[in-house]
């Protein structure tokens, strides 16, 4: 095996392939790289049996081959060459030469044949959907999963395909308990096709980072009973599905919210984030109050201070509400929202609220209030 390639192309692809690979494992073998050439290229893939990722690599392909390379040696290495083209080439003894300009790395490789084979979904349903917009729902759900391992089912999103209604065809949601988000889209379907499952929020994460290379093609989705395959460009990932009963996300939305308020989002963005200072010492919690045809937002920790502020907003449906929220489940919503305006819709102190993006009813956040003194 002997190719050339660019630095900079090498070092991004390495360094999205090298997420994948398994740090801690039984199976030494999936702490490799696999690398092999290509008509017009090399091929990159990485294997951790959860989750596995291929991609393809602009090269001048001298001679065919494959190897596995350490992934942490060839990331480490990639890191630290200059920005100048760069040489592999594969000795009959098994160690792999890169040049760069007059120097060298060597580095000892392993055969290819007990690498595990990426899987290929064979039977499974498929559809289209425009990048931009699976990146942006992605974004706008992802933050709300949960992370504890106690809630497995919750470590995933929810991805509903084909079961049209009001919000379109396509659905994705994710709740940790404690809040909610979902984004919707209609989505271009050439069968009548229905899924419903839970993709983990680790193979998302990896997506959302592959889509933000950007290619302007459209993301081919591939589902099946047990996995999940997205193909975009040159890059293929597959995943395994999370199994089990995601919770009915519908009985969790409010019927009725009378109290709406219409506030600025970067400014409801900035009080919030200078009301977590105080509040990071009292649970995060921070308390938000009417005053009139305002609201006040506040926090305290006792031997540390407090916080009021007061923004303009518009109010209707009621001139009497006082409730207290977790404020980081407050700005990670506000960090996504794409609108110069959010509702904020309340039906009383210890009913759940809602955000929404002004003009946008393809996007819905629910957050639990906190229970205080002054709410009870």
């Amino acid at each position: 095996m002997e190719f050339l390639c660019e630095k900079n192309d090498l070092q991004e692809s390495v360094s999205l392939v090298e997420r994948i690979v398994a740090t801690r494992s039984t199976l030494p073998i999936i702490g490799n790289i696999l690398v092999e050439t290509e008509k017009n290229g090399i091929k990159l893939s990485a294997n951790n049996l959860e989750m596995a990722l291929q991609l393809l690599i602009k090269a001048k392909v001298v001679k065919a081959g494959a190897a596995l390379l350490p992934a942490k040696t060839l990331a480490g290495i990639v890191s630290k060459l200059p920005n100048t083209q760069i040489g592999f080439k594969l000795s009959e003894k098994g160690t792999i030469r890169i040049n760069y300009d007059k120097s060298n790395f060597s580095v000892h490789t392993l055969p290819p044949d007990e690498f595990p084979v990426l899987p290929k979904i064979k039977d499974g349903k498929s559809f289209s959907i425009n990048a931009d917009l699976f990146k942006k729902m992605i974004s706008k759900t992802i933050f709300s999963v949960s992370n504890s391992e106690d809630k497995y089912i919750l470590t995933g999103v929810l991805m509903e395909i084909g079961k049209t209604s009001d919000d379109g065809n396509m659905r994705m949601v994710a709740t940790d308990g404690y809040r909610l988000a979902k984004a919707a889209a209609t989505v271009k379907l050439d069968k009548d096709i229905k899924a419903s499952v839970i993709v983990p929020a680790k193979a998302l994460q990896e997506m959302l980072r592959i889509l933000e290379r950007g290619s302007g093609e459209d993301v081919a989705v591939n589902v099946a009973s047990d996995q999940i395959a997205f193909s975009y460009a040159d890059v293929y990932l597959v995943s395994r599905l999370i199994q089990g009963q995601f919770p009915d996300y519908k009985q969790v939305i409010p019927k009725k919210n009378p109290i709406k308020i219409l506030v600025d989002t970067r400014a409801l963005f900035d009080s919030s984030s200078r009301a977590a200072v105080i509040a990071s010492g009292s649970a995060n919690v921070v308390r938000l109050e009417i005053k009139g045809k305002k609201i006040q937002l506040s926090a305290q920790t006792p031997d540390v201070g407090t916080i009021d502020e007061v923004l303009d907003a518009e109010i209707k449906g009621g001139d009497k509400l006082q409730i207290a929220f977790n404020v980081r489940l407050i700005t990670d919503v506000l960090k996504v929202v794409e609108k110069p305006n959010v509702v904020l819709e309340f039906s009383e102190s210890l009913g759940p609220g809602i955000i929404k993006e002004e003009g946008n009813e393809d996007f819905l956040y629910i957050v639990m209030p906190i229970r205080t003194q002054e709410s009870a």
